[in-house]
């Protein structure tokens, strides 16, 4: 009978780790705050997935002018990452995580406001992860993870999608909490 509380930890902990993906987009659903981000579509059709669209957002290509003036020390040049404040930073070596601050623009639509190298104590932002190669002197391209990569939609409605993001007409609803984002719909504004 010793025996039973190991051999169930054992059997938990697997399902314990299975179970942990899906909290943090749940969390983000239930406690974040609505955004709205324009959007371009780049594939409509997965003949295994059905019609999925993957997305390219406006916010994936920041301008270095927002970053902040006390993090400017961590770049020397384009491409090129200073290896003492690599480590200050605890950063690994091909890449540097980021948090850009959104804020709404006239029509609606959240666009980067700021960026740091540490989370901001107040407002709407997401983390993100900027690659060596894609940092320059002026821009920096993010990656915000994958709940913001691919929107499954029902059949038949990926061409629609397409059509419209072609047009410039498309726009990504998802829902913003503590730097993570989860894409909850797509609509195509009259």
């Amino acid at each position: 009978m010793r025996r039973f509380p190991k051999y169930f930890l054992a059997m938990l902990l697997p399902l314990a780790v299975l179970l942990v993906r899906p909290v943090t987009p749940a969390a983000v659903l239930m406690f974040g705050q609505e955004i709205r981000l324009s959007t371009r579509p780049v594939d409509p059709r997965d003949i295994f997935r059905g019609d999925y669209v993957i997305l390219s957002f406006s916010i994936e290509r920041v301008d270095m002018s927002l970053l902040r003036e006390q993090d400017r020390d961590i770049f020397s040049g384009p491409s090129t990452i200073l290896s003492h404040n690599r480590r200050r930073h605890n950063l690994g070596p091909s890449t540097v995580h980021m948090y850009v601050t959104l804020e709404p623009d006239g029509e609606g639509i959240w666009q980067p406001a700021a960026m740091a190298l540490e989370p901001p104590e107040a407002g709407v932002y997401l983390r993100a992860v900027a690659s060596r190669g894609r940092i320059s002197s002026t821009t920096v391209n993010l990656d915000y993870g994958d709940f913001l990569r691919r929107f499954y939609v029902r059949e038949g409605t990926g061409g629609e999608l397409e059509d419209a993001a072609l047009r410039g007409s498309i726009i990504a609803v998802a829902k913003a909490w503590r730097g993570r984002i989860v894409l909850t719909s797509l609509e195509i504004p009259d």
